[in-house]
């Protein structure tokens, strides 16, 4: 499916869904039909990467994988109430999300090794262990009840701190092509939404006070308000890679 109106509609349907389930967070109202357009949200970015990222490119694979998966963290997470399952799919998204960062800046500087490497992907895979470990540890040493899903989700926040510090540094140096703008963008909000996620969970750690209820309350609804967009514009970001494969066939062809 072709043509800017897909996308138009696309983005058009996104935002109803968006200030719906807020109004209805906003207002505390009818939690599962919030949690439902929720997850329609997530599944029109699956199908729109799946529509528009037919064939083209390692990039475009390594995203529609990753929506995938990301569909599943989601009904695990979302829908289930499977949070340690979730939390260990998200990781993998993650992984799917490094690998994608490798082929863009391959791609982006033309390289001629189009492979990536399985050097810089191993180094990737030890630091962030290394890092997961030392934090586990720090955490173990201050009394912390280190459980599956605090395992889980430290390696997983490490996993996509790595990314989106990695896809900060890809935007900075090819900020003109409009598919990496959307993912670096999206990969930003994805750990704002993360963080709120930590801030809402934080209550199985500490002891609630009225200041951390504040803080309870806000993160409760300022987790989809990144996630949704985040989401999107991930989505949005298949868009201009055929463009760039297009283009980069052209160029070899002229050489």
């Amino acid at each position: 499916m072709e043509g800017p109106y897909f996308k138009h509609f696309f983005i058009l349907l996104q935002m109803v869904l968006y200030s719906i389930f807020l109004t209805l967070d906003f207002l505390g109202r009818n939690y599962i039909l919030s949690n439902q357009l929720k997850f329609t949200v997530v599944v029109l970015c699956f199908i729109y990467v799946i529509i528009k990222g037919q064939g083209y490119g390692r990039e475009t694979t390594c995203l529609r994988y990753a929506m995938v998966l990301t569909l599943v963290s989601d009904i695990l997470i979302l829908l289930l109430g499977y949070y340690l399952y979730g939390v260990m799919t998200f990781i993998l998204v993650q992984q799917l999300h490094g690998m994608r960062i490798s082929a863009l800046f391959n791609r982006e500087g033309l390289a001629k090794k189009r492979k990536i490497s399985l050097k810089t992907a191993f180094l990737v895979l030890f630091y962030q262990g290394l890092v997961s470990i030392t934090v586990l540890i720090m955490l173990w040493r201050l009394g912390l009840d280190i459980n599956p899903l605090l395992i889980a989700s430290i390696i997983y926040f490490v996993c996509i701190c790595t990314n989106v510090l990695r896809s900060i540094k890809l935007s900075k140096v090819y900020w003109g092509s409009r598919d990496v703008r959307c993912f670096t963008i999206g990969m930003v909000l994805f750990l704002l939404c993360d963080i709120n996620v930590g801030l809402f969970n934080l209550s199985d750690f500490i002891t609630p006070s009225p200041a951390y209820n504040i803080i309870y309350s806000i993160s409760s609804i300022l987790m989809w308000t990144f996630y949704a967009p985040s989401q999107v514009l991930i989505a949005l970001s298949v868009e201009n890679e055929k463009k760039v494969q297009k283009n980069k066939k052209i160029l070899c062809k002229k050489l």
